[in-house]
């Protein structure tokens, strides 16, 4: 079982770095070792105790969070690492009942797995599977910029720099993820247009939308809260009932 050609994996640095984030407070010395089985799979691992702040520290590519299921959840740490980056999220969990599933997915977790009933085999194929389409997506040419394509837009106070895919707000960087600048630059593109949902998931996931409408949605919060002087009362994305969203034309809108 291999992430990507063995040719690639000429030494430690070059493999994917992976961090397992224990939130428990007791812990069973029974417990499973993940970082084992990883470092099996030629993955470097880093383990921490519940701390998202990490992931400034180095270029990881999954997180996996252990945590206690409802009785102790993380949701608070899966929403926080979401909120930084787009790496694949798995939360190996003390009873992983339906509620726990969806309050994790919904905050941002990709696949939910249960302690309990922990399959080895299908844990290790799903941490591959995940690195392998994550790296690929990484690894994907940059986006060509012809000349007749602007490099940056305004509108209002909001700035998109394509050649640097920096993002202004109010003359200071705001920080995020590829997938938020991804739809910040769509909108951007559209400015005054209604685009849809599935147009705007198409466009950024670079997938065929199904039931993507609460993804979308959180995306949009995240990034209100960050590019918004009010992400209660938002003035620069709109949403558009039933349809999706579109960015409100602001004055100083122009492009060069």
């Amino acid at each position: 079982m291999q992430i990507i050609d063995r040719k690639m994996l000429t030494g430690i640095n070059n493999r994917p770095n992976v961090i397992i984030s224990d939130t428990r407070e007791q812990r069973d010395e029974n417990d499973r070792d993940l970082s084992r089985l990883l470092m099996r799979e030629e993955i470097n691992v880093r383990t921490v105790n519940g701390s998202p702040d990490v992931l400034n520290e180095g270029n990881y590519h999954m997180m996996i969070i252990r945590d206690g299921g409802l009785e102790a959840p993380a949701f608070g740490e899966i929403e926080r690492v979401r909120s930084m980056s787009d790496l694949p999220i798995i939360t190996v969990s003390d009873s992983c009942t339906e509620i726990y599933r969806i309050m994790a997915l919904s905050k941002g977790a990709d696949i939910c797995l249960d302690a309990e009933n922990f399959g080895v085999f299908e844990f290790k194929a799903r941490v591959v599977a995940m690195l392998r389409r994550y790296l690929n997506k990484q690894a994907a040419a940059p986006v060509f910029i012809p000349e007749s394509c602007e490099e940056t837009i305004t509108n209002g106070e909001i700035t998109l720099d394509r050649r640097r895919r920096e993002i202004f707000s109010r003359g200071e960087i705001v920080r995020l993820t590829a997938i938020e600048y991804g739809i910040v630059e769509y909108l951007m593109e559209n400015c005054g247009n209604v685009c849809t949902v599935e147009d705007i998931y198409r466009r950024v996931w670079q997938e065929t939308p199904y039931s993507v409408r609460k993804t979308v949605v959180e995306h949009i919060r995240r990034i209100r809260s960050k590019i918004e002087p009010d992400p209660h009362n938002p003035s620069y994305i709109k949403v558009v009932f039933g349809i999706g969203y579109k960015m409100e034309r602001q004055q100083g809108m122009m492009t060069g």
